[in-house]
């Protein structure tokens, strides 16, 4: 949803929409690990080996009934990531993340970070720190980048990391709500004893840009003969930011789909960049209130004798327009002169944080211990560019906000010859002469940049013991945990008021150009109460007094609760044959609360009728604040049926092992997550394992709450001519559209461009549910040490999904219907007597369902090279291989068609990443290949859509190499994107977040280690 006018564009493919407006932007496009996890620089636990791993409470053999990846926090460092969040992105079984510091920025959160598991939305990604849940910092107005309660992943320190944990499905009974997908567990290093220093920096050599400044400390120290711990990790990252028109892939200039006038194709391939002939950024003079340029002949535009449509040149005169390659729309072009969109657009975030983490275990008694957590830290993230403000007749009449501006013809920031020029063209209209509209898009007024600064504080404290019942050991534990996230982001907008007293500019008795006096200001408070006369013809001739006068800085204040309390026990109950039938039962409390604070100028300003008005190019936007808590009861239980002493014929183990969760929403009532599954080793070092999975996610805040409010869209009329002969029956959808009274050969503006409509809360919206299940085999043969290979099957399906349709689909389930028009959903858009969308509601509702079904396979292999014959002083080489392969995964909204997700080019049907390690004592050689396999830019176009349907595939080499100078210090080189590989052809679509390092290009990072 949208609280800004915007236009389709092509940052990304075609269906990319392009924000419009200057207001804020929304997006778009080492320690051991377990032994069934996948690492980066393998460590496997030995077949006998217990431990506690992400998903179950209770401690686990060697292998698990789902599976689990695992990042090492070696690996972080050895590569380089200053956030590790991009680490994730970068696994094959992660997709486009909620919101990064890669591309769009999300509206009031720029540089969060919001992991994506299996492409299924952050939202359904539950991420955890330390086992315990951690505060959100997303927004919750309806224009946030993703509803739920996603974790900025931005906030842990790579440095702190010991290891990260990515456990599919299952994670719902044991920890609740959100883990359809799968549960991220970050885990931080414990007991660290010593100081590391960690320096880097980093710079892409060709352009010289994308800066990035890094330091760390971790200071640990063991005290009382090592009955305690204090751990304190300082980090600080600053990092410069580009915008899309500092790279060629994503530049003004690219190469893009557009629609193609000669109907061979209903998307061609074209150079030179997509041009909107709407407007310029120095001004487009119109005799009429409509569009200046359509299909390449001057349309409503100021024309020259010769009927050529003129322009204003950045030094303000009027000059001949060039209308490139017109497109089939008619309001777009490849190159020529008009507003090249994708040239303001954000590819890095400007990002700068700071954060300071401290932990603590003490052993009080013998059986008791204390442990604690304490964070504190902010970050400052901007966009570097954006869509600024538009004035346009396609979203308003004219001396409206967005709509063309009104000016008079003896404006004297016009030369004399050009003021002619336009009086002439009036005349030649039979117009009057005093007057004239001009299009035009303000980057040089507003640039639509904005700044969000979030605070995060949070307290985790705990105790945890044990006790003997019988010949069996007990443990308890029982922790608190309270985080508090504030986010208030900024940015300088235009006041529609000042704007216009600004340009109805005259000459005073002394000849100064001056603001006609009698004006009256806005009652919102500017930069400047002192009106002075601003000159829009060309680019950048604004005085500063000017922009002083017509802007005002608006703030908005996001802030994000959470208490948390567990409590649980756990030990053996009883013994088997094969060994201890182990239990935990738990009871958990919980609160979380979301408040959103849009501000003054983004309030607007209030009515007599109790109504707002906008201040400026934005919608007025609703506050929205909500909260609610959780009773939830929790148990598992694992029993070994079969143990390898046991020496039962084919079977050397068996173990079953299940969790439920009795979960109670103070707003959505009770609902009971469970899982179930097993592991079977018929023969030592070859398991087969799998789960079934009852997951849920409640409803977020912004969901439940949100009010109604103005937003804009933009859909794809089933009754425009491009795809009236689409839909279930093209019969029925053209038999209804034209008892509509929609015309043939019809156009809708809805398509190109964003229109007015509404959108809220639901307060009776119920869970989303998730019933999963895995299976697959894990083989670790003593004939091959080190060697560890593992495939599951993942199948996931999720209904009751909560989304608002769109107006697309609301559309489709009108004019698609047999029974048209007796269909609710006819009733919720409004046509004007020209057939154009002109009203929607699009509220939040349970309509979605959504499926996928992927084989996801891992190999780990360790070779000392001592095994070669070589010596000891070789080293050892460790390969790690991960591959998804995606057999389905699409999702159907309400009466929609299908929408395949799979082989699109942001979710490849395979997806690889391999690391090869080479490491001696003083010396280690990483090299990293990356690969998505061949895509489409939509899986559901027909034959005949695009010139170009097909993607090719993908491939990315990174490599490290680090030298030990010292016992102290250690040296490194990084070098992402060695080849200074582009994105794949047809370069037209591809996933900026994804394929970041060919968008960027080569990228160069030294980085020095000092340990004591």
């Amino acid at each position: 949803m949208k609280i800004q006018t915007r236009l389709k564009g092509a940052a990304a493919p075609v269906a990319l929409v392009i924000a419009f407006l200057a207001q804020p932007a929304f997006a778009q496009d080492d320690a051991a690990a377990p032994a069934d996890s996948t690492t980066a620089t393998p460590t496997l636990a030995s077949a006998d080996d217990e431990i506690i791993v992400t998903g179950s409470r209770l401690s686990q053999t060697a292998v698990t009934a789902q599976p689990i990846q695992a990042v090492e926090g070696g690996t972080l460092v050895d590569q380089g990531y200053t956030n590790i969040g991009q680490a994730l992105t970068e696994l094959p079984t992660f997709g486009v993340p909620g919101n990064s510091n890669v591309g769009s920025q999300g509206s009031f959160g720029a540089g969060q970070t919001f992991v994506n598991l299996y492409n299924l939305g952050a939202q359904r990604t539950l991420t955890l720190v330390n086992g315990n849940r951690f505060v959100s910092s997303g927004s919750s107005s309806i224009f946030g980048s993703v509803q739920g309660s996603p974790v900025d992943l931005g906030q842990i320190a790579p440095s702190l990391v010991q290891r990260i944990e990515i456990v599919s499905v299952g994670g719902a009974p044991t920890y609740g709500s959100d883990a359809i997908a799968g549960t991220v567990n970050v885990i931080l290093k414990k007991d660290y004893d010593g100081i590391s220093m960690d320096a880097s920096y980093g710079n892409s050599p060709k352009y010289g840009d994308a800066s990035d400044y890094n330091f760390s400390l971790l200071a640990g120290k063991n005290f009382a003969d090592g009955r305690g711990n204090v751990t304190l990790n300082v980090y600080f990252d600053k990092q410069q930011g580009v915008a899309t028109s500092q790279r060629p892939a994503t530049d003004g200039d690219r190469i893009f789909n557009g629609s193609d006038p000669t109907g061979t194709y209903a998307y061609a391939r074209y150079r030179g960049g997509l041009h909107y002939s709407l407007f310029t950024n120095t001004g487009m003079p119109l005799a009429y209130d409509t569009y200046p340029v359509v299909g390449g002949s001057a349309y409503g535009s100021i024309t020259n004798a010769s009927g050529q449509a003129l322009f204003f040149s950045p030094g303000g005169a009027l000059q001949v327009y060039n209308p490139g390659t017109p497109l089939a729309n008619g309001i777009t072009e490849a190159g020529g002169d008009g507003f090249p969109i994708n040239d303001y657009g954000n590819l890095l975030a400007k990002d700068q944080r700071i954060q300071g983490t401290l932990l603590a275990n003490y052993e009080l008694t013998d059986n008791i211990r204390f442990h604690g957590e304490f964070w504190l830290g902010q970050s400052k993230a901007s966009n570097v560019a954006e869509q600024p403000y538009y004035s346009t007749a396609a979203f308003a009449d004219a001396g409206d906000p967005n709509g063309n501006l009104i000016l008079s013809t003896s404006n004297p920031f016009l030369s004399g010859a050009d003021q002619q020029a336009i009086k002439d063209s009036l005349a030649a209209n039979g117009l009057p002469t005093d007057q004239f509209y001009m299009a035009r898009a303000n980057t040089d007024l507003s640039s639509g940049a904005f700044t969000t600064t979030t605070t995060l504080v949070r307290g985790v404290g705990g105790f945890d013991g044990d006790f003997n019942v019988g010949d069996h050991k007990w443990t308890w534990e029982a922790t608190f945990n309270y985080g508090r996230t504030t986010s208030s982001t900024k940015s300088r907008e235009i006041i529609n008021q000042n704007f216009l007293n600004a340009l109805d500019a005259v000459k005073d008795s002394s000849g100064n150009i001056v603001c006609r006096p009698g004006y009256t200001s806005a009652s919102i408070a500017a930069f400047s109460d002192t009106c002075a006369p601003l000159d829009v013809f060309g680019y950048g001739l604004a005085s500063q007094a000017a922009l002083d006068y017509i802007t005002a800085p608006a703030k908005t204040r996001q802030v994000d609760t959470q208490l948390d309390i567990v409590a649980d026990l756990k030990g053996a109950l009883f013994t088997l044959p094969g060994g201890d039938v182990q239990f935990v039962v738990g009871y958990e409390h919980r609160r979380e609360s979301q408040s959103f604070d849009p501000g003054a100028f983004f309030r607007g300003e209030l009515q007599q009728d109790g109504s707002y008005a906008q201040y400026g190019g934005s919608i007025p936007i609703t506050p929205v604040s909500g909260a609610y808590n959780t009773d939830e009861g929790f148990g598992e239980l694992t029993i070994p049926l079969v143990s390898p002493d046991m020496n039962v014929s084919f079977i050397h183990s068996f173990d079953l092992h299940g969790a439920a969760r009795y979960t109670d929403n103070s707003l959505t009532g009770g609902f009971w997550s469970y899982t179930g599954g097993a592991t079977l080793e018929p023969i030592k070092g070859f398991a087969f394992r799998g789960n079934y999975t009852r997951s849920f996610r409640s409803p977020a805040v912004t969901e439940l709450y949100a009010p109604v409010a103005s937003v804009y869209e933009t859909a794809d009329d089933p009754c425009d001519a491009r795809y009236i002969d689409s839909g279930p029956n093209p019969a029925t959808r053209a038999a209804n559209c034209a008892a509509a009274g929609v015309p043939a050969n019809f156009q809708s503006n809805i398509v190109d461009y964003t229109v007015l409509g509404s959108s809220g809360g639901n307060t009776d919206l119920q869970n989303e549910l998730a019933k999963s299940w895995t299976a697959g085999a894990v083989f670790t043969p003593a004939f091959v040490p080190g060697l560890r290979l593992s495939a599951d099957y993942v199948s996931i399906d999720i209904s009751n999904e909560i989304a608002s349709p769109g107006v697309t689909s609301l559309l489709n389930a009108c004019y698609d219907s047999a029974t048209y028009p007796n269909v609710d959903a006819c009733n919720t858009f409004t046509r004007d007597s020209d057939g154009q969308i002109v009203d929607f509601q699009d509220s939040y509702t349970n309509i979605a369902i959504e499926k996928f079904r992927a084989l996801q396979a891992t190999l780990d292999y360790s070779l000392p090279l001592s095994r070669l014959g070589m010596s000891e002083k070789a080293g050892a080489l460790k390969l790690s291989v991960n591959w998804l392969h995606t057999y389905t995964h699409y999702y159907k909204v309400g009466s929609d068609d299908i929408t395949h997700v799979v082989t699109s080019y942001t979710d490849p049907k395979d997806a690889v990443q391999g690391n090869l390690d080479w490491a001696t004592k003083r010396f280690d050689w990483l090299w990293q290949v990356t690969y998505y396999g061949p895509t489409v830019v939509d899986p559901d176009a027909g034959a005949g859509t695009y010139e170009y349907p097909n993607v090719d595939a993908y491939w990315m080499f990174n490599t490290s190499i680090g030298f030990k100078v010292n016992d102290t210090m250690k040296l490194r080189l990084l070098v992402d994107n060695v080849f200074n590989i582009g994105v794949p052809f047809p370069q037209t679509s591809f996933s900026t977040n994804k394929m970041y390092d060919a968008v960027m290009g080569r990228y160069v990072r030294l980085n020095v280690s000092l340990d004591f």
